[in-house]
């Protein structure tokens, strides 16, 4: 019996470059590696490259080499690598951007060759590597739909490559489709069958075999994601190991609540220009952000429970009308069975948080962060890889 797997997402920081990168490990990552280690819990990274950053420790051996003697510095592994957004995700704006380039394209498959290559070569000989990919790409209303036969062969080819990865390196990276509101694949049971019909069942480049796919794809399960499009994590998951597709990572996220419209004021008080805030009413009505909630308030009160892809503090919660998904968080790792994926802690949004954020320094959040979610774990449980 291990104890479970418990990090968070480097997405949180926003270096571009090697040397600010190493000084947010420096800076962040080793304080939440040290307060796991006095608690009795092993730390490895969850982290996130810039494409630049992914393309320099891919072709660079001094450039991984000083990210290893890091690493070991700090007494941590690389347990997870997140290969969603491709470029500046803390720029002013990014909104629709963080979905470009799309599985159409040849510039994601080699950012994901890059952050696997080099993650496999840093990761520990036998690891398994989970890379979690946005879910193919997203289409605004009006726009040509998307060739889903392109974007399944171009994951195809990943999975080819991370064979090949796999050989040379003895790590298995799993590359996991990451569902979304209003992407292409918005729920996991979408994901699934993207996977069996483009991929699994039939094949969508008859060169890979379909234990390659099966064992180099998969889904990751985001908790906040699932929640604003009402989708029951515990009922997901367990669907997906019926189905035997790999689930190599949950992300374990919050997302903000309207209980009663009157709530609906304090959640426009989190509109912000960075990042897309999807909102899901009860009844279906839908919105891309929340300047359409503003726009159709109207709609929203008579919606029912409104929920708002907005990462919140796990901790956080508040009763009345306005709060945060918590109980469903605590509801869903509480009822994780074993063997448990790799657990990543992904709220990035802390720079747009406000007074919701508090004051303490980031690394003292991100470990009240991983405190909270170890606690709704069992003490040991077996390891989902060897």
């Amino acid at each position: 019996m291990v104890p479970a797997r418990l990090t968070y997402c480097g997405n949180v920081h926003p270096a571009i470059e090697l040397d600010a990168w190493l000084a947010d490990l420096q800076q962040h990552a080793a304080p939440v590696a040290a307060a796991a280690r006095s608690r009795g819990r092993a730390f490895g990274l969850g982290a996130w490259w810039h494409s630049e950053l992914a393309a320099q420790l891919a072709a660079d051996a001094q450039a991984r080499d000083r990210v290893a003697r890091a690493l070991a510095q700090h007494g941590t592994e690389l347990w997870t690598l997140n290969v969603f957004p491709h470029g500046a995700f803390h720029a002013d704006v990014v909104k629709e951007a963080v979905y470009t380039p799309d599985w159409s394209h040849e510039d994601r498959l080699t950012y994901t060759r890059d952050c696997a290559e080099a993650g496999a070569l840093l990761a520990p000989r036998g690891a398994v590597l989970p890379l979690s990919t946005l879910p193919l790409g997203y289409r605004a209303p009006g726009e040509e739909p998307a060739d889903l036969r392109v974007m399944a062969r171009n994951l195809a080819r990943a999975a080819s490559m991370l064979a090949s990865v796999e050989e040379r390196t003895g790590v298995r990276c799993v590359l996991a489709l990451e569902p979304e509101p209003f992407c292409l694949l918005e729920t996991v049971a979408q994901a699934a069958r993207f996977l069996e019909d483009w991929l699994f069942d039939e094949g969508a480049w008859i060169t890979v075999p379909q234990h390659v796919l099966r064992r180099h794809l998969g889904v990751c399960v985001d908790l906040c994601h699932l929640f604003v499009v009402g989708e029951d994590p515990l009922a997901a998951l367990a669907d997906l190991r019926e189905r035997r597709i790999e689930v190599p990572k949950v992300q374990v996220s919050s997302c903000l609540e309207v209980r009663e419209p009157a709530g609906l004021e304090a959640l426009l008080a989190f509109d912000e220009p960075r990042w897309l805030h999807q909102t899901v009413a009860a009844d279906g009505t839908r919105s891309l952000d929340l300047q359409g909630v503003r726009s159709r308030l109207d709609a929203f009160r008579r919606g029912g429970r409104v929920r708002t892809h907005f990462h919140v503090p796990l901790y956080w919660d508040q009763a009345g009308p306005f709060g945060s998904t918590r109980a469903e968080v605590v509801r869903v790792l509480k009822g994780l069975g074993a063997p448990l994926p790799l657990l990543e802690v992904e709220t990035y949004t802390w720079p747009v948080l406000g007074g919701l954020g508090g004051a303490e320094p980031l690394a003292a959040r991100l470990v009240r962060e991983l405190e909270f979610a170890a606690d709704q774990l069992p003490r040991a449980t077996p390891a989902s890889f060897p």
